[in-house]
């Protein structure tokens, strides 16, 4: 099956991404002053509860539906067994596990019970979510155009329905719903895209062990991301849940942008890993790298000198604590960053899946050992130490896993500019604050001088100072040549170059022949 160019899967996964990060972003400090700190807390509490259920009917499926629809994307009846005997797999444990969800909200006898059951839409959804599927294939624009339109009219129904904090369950409602929606609108395009076809139970089988696998990883990730939640529910307060979350929102947005780039590359890591192209998987681990760098470093020293403007301007002054919130995390963004090149460029294509999974099981325990005993002394920085030293051990030993495809030397050297245009660029927020104050304008103006600065010096070292200029020049150029006007510009120049050599040597031409006559 043809898949569609990488540059064109970065764009619309560009596109979806933005779109799913930015609709929750515009959207964060209307429900703070509406919906309130409690209320929201409540929600993120009960999701993150109705999350352990939607971990556990999708069975690890991401990664392994992924991996191996890529690698047999090119052999049709391959391709139409894989995915059915796959997708009947995961639809047997979906049925499973929404009917233990239902079991449970049954059984629940706490204030929050309705909210419990609104919430059966988004552990419904995974049942129909077949992005794996897309994703393998590289056709990522089937994903974004439903989703994208989803987004918006969740986006319009929160604004429209939610007026104030007792409507918390018509906000989980739309949440759930809006899932639920955009998962199931996939289903007639795969359909389409994949014929119906008789399997055997051998076809099916083949799918759990490596499922059942990297559900273990996949649960134990999410008991030092999602759990962090929880425990702070459990041992704090619904409050402290809601600001750890909103804090974390801002975090995301990075580190979501940052996956983008693991997330395109993944198929056609996988692919080259099968195919033994050593070449291609370090190209594309270069790739990977300078987007982390470029990303992960601006974002992190950027966060840093804004947060406390930035959470009180832009959540009010209920939220103003986010802003510290938001300084601790900031080191997850490269820790995570650097891990995500480690998983989808090396150690999944390798299926190294169970050391995966045991690097995920004792992050999961390093977390909640270090967040049970944290939390009660010292609340929500509790669970952010928990969930950094989690990240830092995975980072180091998935690194010491692919050791032996990776120039740790050359990864370290590569991110020295980075860091030290980051730096400028800190410096710079900090120089403007002298003369700002709190206020939105001032926020922008000090977003707009830091950025200018951050890629103002880059651009002079790659372009500059750096052994590789000529090479960051020609793809400058080459870039450049595709910006429409410029493009039209340069094809003139070229017409003209060409138009002057070739009366140039019309010229050589007489004049030789006009000697020859003499």
């Amino acid at each position: 099956m043809r898949a569609d160019g990488v540059k064109k899967n970065f764009f619309f996964q560009f596109i979806y991404q933005f779109l799913i990060l930015v609709i929750p972003f515009v959207i964060s400090p209307y429900l703070t002053r509406t919906l309130g700190e409690t209320s929201l807390g409540t929600y993120t509490y009960t999701n993150s509860i109705a999350y352990y259920f939607v971990i556990f009917c999708g069975l690890g499926i991401v990664k392994h539906g992924q991996r191996i629809i890529a690698s047999r994307r090119n052999d049709d009846i391959a391709l139409r067994k894989t995915f059915w005997s796959l997708f009947s797999v995961h639809a047997i444990v979906s049925c499973v596990g929404f009917a233990a969800y239902l079991l449970f909200c049954f059984l629940n006898t706490s204030g929050d019970r309705n909210v419990y059951f609104a919430q059966t839409l988004y552990v419904l959804s995974a049942l129909f979510d077949l992005t794996w599927l897309f994703y393998g294939i590289e056709r990522f624009r089937f994903v974004v155009v439903r989703n994208a339109l989803v987004k918006v009219a969740e986006l319009v129904l929160t604004f429209t329905l939610v007026r104030d904090s007792g409507d918390l369950l018509i906000y989980t409602l739309i949440m759930g719903g809006s899932m639920l929606l955009s998962q199931f609108c996939l289903l007639p395009t795969a359909f389409k895209l994949v014929k119906p076809i008789s399997f055997s139970f051998a076809d099916a089988k083949e799918h759990i062990k490596p499922l059942f696998i990297l559900a273990v990883s996949v649960a134990a990730v999410s008991l030092y991301t999602m759990f962090d939640k929880t425990l702070l529910g459990l041992l704090s307060t619904k409050e402290d849940v809601a600001f750890y979350e909103y804090a974390n929102k801002i975090i995301v947005l990075p580190k979501t942008f940052i996956s983008i780039v693991g997330t395109v590359l993944f198929p056609r890591a996988c692919k080259c890993i099968a195919d033994h192209d050593e070449e291609s998987s370090k190209k594309y681990y270069r790739y990977s790298l300078f987007a982390v760098y470029f990303m992960g470093f601006g974002a992190a020293f950027g966060l840093i000198a804004v947060a406390d403007l930035f959470a009180l301007v832009y959540y009010g002054e209920a939220f103003a604590v986010c802003g510290n919130i938001i300084k601790a995390m900031t080191p997850l963004v490269l820790i995570i960053g650097l891990g995500d090149i480690f998983r989808m460029q090396y150690l999944i294509p390798l299926r190294k899946d169970i050391s995966y999974t045991v690097c995920s099981l004792v992050n999961a325990a390093i977390n909640i050992v270090l967040s049970m005993i944290l939390i009660p002394r010292i609340g929500i920085y509790g669970a952010i130490i928990g969930t950094v030293c989690a990240e830092i051990f995975g980072l180091i030993y998935q690194g010491f896993l692919v050791r032996k495809y990776i120039d740790f030397r050359k990864t370290f050297v590569a991110a020295i500019p980075f860091f030290f245009c980051s730096l400028l660029m800190f410096g710079v927020v900090i120089a403007v604050q002298l003369f700002a104050n709190a206020s939105a304008l001032d926020l922008c103006l000090q977003i707009l001088a830091g950025g200018a600065s951050y890629v103002g010096s880059l651009s002079v070292w790659f372009l500059c100072l750096s052994s590789d200029r000529a090479v960051y020049r020609k793809i400058c150029r080459d870039l450049l040549r595709k910006v429409p006007f410029l493009k039209k510009h340069s094809s003139g120049n070229m017409e003209k170059r060409r138009d002057d050599r070739e009366n140039g040597a019309d010229r050589a031409q007489s004049a030789d022949g006009s000697d020859k006559k003499e």
